[in-house]
């Protein structure tokens, strides 16, 4: 495509050819009509804008020769000529082809539609017109950023086509080729730190013969550049304050399929920390302040431990209010003591207040639900710390995926405090209907609701109908029964089985109804106090698989039991999410009592734990652990037989039977019995799936499992605790959490009934 000066001369000579005045012979004279020829695509408004001159106005050659040049500036037009027509300027342009088509071809990893995204950003695009300047500009781009991912066998290949209506086709082919491979990395120059320590803190490097699905070796200059920062910092941080990296060669094979790179380094001498002070105007008590020092005397110098100190006296400034102090910091050199003497300056700028709190983002919840779990108020000093705690309980809440923060500076010491909220589905039904040979005609439907009416309230309703068996179960908790975040739950649950109908090996089946209230009052930010009370009457029916113990005890106490239960229990929970968290812990501990004088006299007791601990953004170790034990009291001795406790299963130790662990019935049937006391505890890894870059409501594990139950307390023994190993993946389905583990008892015994596949629906996980 010829140059603009080119055409420039080109559209002179052809104004000369045709008998045309050139525009700068021409004589000034006065415009009284502008008509514009040749322009399809290009508006006539826009020609007419770039013009210099307007109807009634003296158009003079100076004019017609900044005028040209502008229209062609715009890089609309292919060719510009100016006319005159009887006082009429005729302005006849050529436009220049517009990009019809943009087809991409060959073998690259990215996706297209991000390929086509960055060509778009660049100009290159359907509809937009064609510049050869813009291709060039588009390889270019591109090829700095493939070679950055070390991609230096990449080829390009454009070709242009005409099309009808003036328009093109830029085909573009592109071949990324294989990533240049890590061959060989020196170290040269360090003394203090042997190659392989320093080659361990680089993210890339060469792959180790074991390491078959590593990309270690794929040299990228940008994990390159990270790299030489983090050797730099493992200097700076133990006392080199003279380290630099002199040079860094990367050296391509003439194949450009292997890399060497050479790391040049002066380590310089060690200096250790002198004097350290604070200076500046310091509102609050200074001993308070300087006890978020991490330097002492006589220390290594440390880059680390200064900016960490930066951020600690930031955090206490703002936590008094003081939210843009700026922490500045004076390093002077002692080179013949090769000591540093620090100074921290203190800049704590006015006291900044909350003017509003504000929610955004969320359409199913109201704002009331919200601004209850604030600890961070409006006209009240800004503190980071409430903040970030307000931050965490709107993210413990059901319906929140996620939510950010985002604090605008309105005044010189005010603010406003955004939560930009993305909220999840809270609501599930569940409808089903079948026929099986064992309970005749199945019906059931489920209705699970955690954000009521976007009111932040909890419903739960199951009903269960067959042949067999009804069974109707109602859940409806409101965490803020009092403005003071005093929560109630109703509960109500009723069960009935007909013996006739049913074909099967169970022990005995229970019809059961209870009716009950529970409250739960905030001790702190984060202890809870709970109690209850509950009436539940239980009626048990034999089977022709009833152990003759329980026949037994049937005939002696009766076969209907009713008794008045109280409960009370204690709660700290740290954790960042109720569903799926990453940090923190929870310690429950309770206590169920059934009253003196109940047809059933018992108490059961638990302790439950649970801890998290991020070890990067993506992977999380848990431990948890649920001690569980109860008796009878009056004229028992032992927890009733229906209300033990049992293990096994996808709740407790997976790989193994639900309900199956611990001691059994000494009959043919060869059935769990229960007992006084379970212990089960987990330990897990937990991370997302792969390629998943938020992972939202999915995640997967692997987990090592024990426990089992013992009849009485004085019966535990830790060699009777089974074990296993396996995955789990737990997802927050559409229709209900779904979870599902695959386990490998690890020292079952012969009797034990194993079973690796398991799952659950609709149970919280």
């Amino acid at each position: 495509m010829p140059t603009t000066a080119l055409r420039r001369i080109v559209a002179a000579l052809v104004l000369l050819l045709a008998g045309v005045t050139p525009a700068h012979a021409w004589e000034p004279f006065v415009v009284e009509d502008i008509r514009v020829e040749g322009a399809d695509r290009v508006a006539v408004g826009t020609v007419l804008n770039y013009l210099p001159v307007r109807e009634g106005e003296e158009f003079a050659p100076a004019d017609a020769q900044r005028a040209v040049r502008t229209l062609y500036d715009t890089e609309l037009f292919d060719d510009v000529e100016l006319l005159e027509d009887e006082r009429t300027l005729v302005v006849r342009v050529q436009e220049r082809p517009a990009v019809g088509e943009l087809n991409i071809e060959g073998s690259f990893a990215m996706d297209e539609d991000q390929l086509r995204q960055i060509l778009a950003e660049i100009g290159l695009e359907r509809g937009r017109i064609y510049n050869r300047a813009l291709v060039d500009q588009a390889e270019q781009e591109l090829r700095q950023m493939l070679l950055g991912e070390g991609k230096y066998a990449m080829e390009f290949e454009t070709e242009v086509r005409e099309l009808d209506e003036n328009r093109v086709a830029v085909d573009l082919t592109l071949n990324e080729g294989r990533t240049a491979r890590i061959r060989q990395v020196n170290i040269i120059g360090n003394e203090s730190f042997d190659d392989d320590e320093l080659k361990g803190l680089m993210e890339q490097g060469v792959r180790g013969r074991l390491a078959f699905l590593s990309s270690r070796d794929e040299y990228s200059r940008a994990r390159l550049e990270g790299d030489l920062e983090e050797v730099r910092s493992w200097y700076l941080d133990r006392g080199y304050l003279e380290f630099a990296i002199t040079s860094t060669q990367v050296t391509l094979t003439p194949d450009k399929r292997d890399i060497y790179i050479t790391i040049n380094l002066q380590e310089g001498q060690q200096y250790t920390i002198g004097e350290v002070d604070m200076d500046g105007d310091i509102p609050i008590d200074r001993e308070r302040l300087a006890d978020q020092i991490r330097l002492e005397s006589g220390q290594l110098f440390s880059r680390a431990d200064i900016t960490a100190t930066q951020s600690d006296m930031s955090d206490w400034l703002a936590a008094s209010g003081y939210a843009f102090a700026n922490i500045g910091v004076d390093t002077r050199v002692d080179e013949d003591n090769r000591e540093v003497d620090v100074t921290f300056f203190i800049e704590p700028g006015r006291r900044v207040y909350v003017r509003r709190v504000n929610f955004t983002g969320h359409s199913d919840t109201r704002d009331e639900v919200y601004r209850r779990e604030m600890r961070q108020l409006e006209a009240a000093i800004y503190s980071p710390q409430q903040v970030d705690r307000s931050r965490v309980r709107i993210q413990r809440l059901p319906q929140v995926a996620r939510v950010q923060v985002d604090t605008q500076q309105v005044g010189d010491n005010e603010v406003d405090v955004i939560f930009n909220i993305q909220e999840r589905p809270t609501g599930s039904l569940s409808l089903g209907a079948g026929f099986s040979s064992s309970q005749g005609v199945v019906f059931n439907i489920g209705l699970e609701q955690r954000n009521l009416l976007g009111t932040g309230r909890d419903l739960n309703l199951q009903l269960d109908n067959s042949e067999a068996q009804q069974q109707a179960e109602i859940r409806y908790r409101n965490p803020y029964y009092t403005e003071h975040g005093v929560s109630r739950t109703l509960r109500a649950r009723y069960r009935e089985t007909n013996p006739d109908r049913v074909s099967s090996q169970a022990s005995f089946f229970t019809d059961a109804a209870l009716l009950g209230v529970d409250y739960g009052v905030p001790l702190s930010e984060f202890n809870t106090l709970t109690f209850g009370i509950a009436a539940e009457g239980t009626r048990i029916r034999e089977t022709g698989s009833t152990p003759q113990v329980i026949q037994d005890e049937l005939a002696e106490r009766g076969d209907e039991f009713g008794a008045f239960e109280g409960s009370i229990g204690f709660r700290r929970d740290t954790r960042n999410r109720t569903i799926f968290p990453t940090r923190g812990r929870l310690n429950r501990i309770s206590l169920d009592v059934s009253a003196p004088g109940s047809d059933i006299e018992y108490y059961q007791s638990r302790f439950q734990h649970e801890s998290y601990f991020p070890i990067t953004d993506r992977l999380t170790a848990a431990l948890s652990g649920d001690i569980a034990y109860g008796s009878g009291y009056g004229d028992r001795d032992r927890l009733p037989f229906f209300k033990r406790f049992f293990a096994g299963g996808i709740r407790s130790v997976r790989g193994y039977e639900q309900s199956s662990l611990g001691p059994r019935f000494d009959d043919e049937e060869d059935q769990a019995t229960g007992g006084d006391l379970r212990t089960v505890g987990t330990a897990e890894l937990i991370f997302p799936p792969p390629f998943v870059e938020e992972p939202g409501g999915t995640r997967l594990s692997v987990f090592y499992d024990f426990g089992t139950v013992f009849p009485e307390a004085g019966d535990f023994d830790t060699s009777e605790l089974r074990t296993s190993a396996g995955i789990s993946f737990n997802w927050r389905s559409p229709v209900g959490p779904l979870s599902f583990s695959y386990a490998v008892p690890l020292n079952d015994e012969p009797g034990d009934d194993t079973e690796s596949f398991q799952f659950t629906i609709g149970t919280m996980f």
